[in-house]
């Protein structure tokens, strides 16, 4: 009799690419909270700045949230596809911290800050 084997056996734990983008959420969450300590700063996503307006709690369980799902449908999807889903996490990786530096440089190198920063610069 023969056995149809739809999972691949895969080691237990996280994948690396799971680990990667848990570790860059929890810096960004972390950068992003010491910055809004500042009076001056404000959370520069729409979304996200409206669960900060609702509260810390409700700021950071979202952000926590927003990570723990799409890692808990990786980890279950490698079971059937690992190649492909550790090629979405790379992925994944990549467009977050290019979007995050994008916008980054957006929000605070426009021509003006970028003016202010070079009047500082020590000559």
């Amino acid at each position: 009799m023969a056995v149809v084997k739809t999972e691949t056996s895969q080691p237990a734990g996280l994948m690396r690419e799971s680990w990667i983008l848990i570790g860059i959420c929890a810096a960004d969450l972390l950068l992003t909270l010491r910055l809004l300590a500042n009076p001056n700063v404000s959370e520069g996503n729409p979304l996200m700045s409206y669960y900060l307006d609702l509260g810390l709690w409700a700021f950071v369980a979202v952000k926590l949230l927003l990570i723990a799902l799409p890692v808990f449908v990786a980890e279950y999807s490698k079971r059937f596809r690992p190649e492909f889903t550790r090629s979405m996490m790379r992925l994944a990786i990549v467009v977050y911290v290019g979007s995050y530096l994008a916008l980054f440089a957006a929000s605070n190198l426009t021509p003006p800050a970028i003016a202010e920063v070079l009047m500082r610069w020590p000559v």
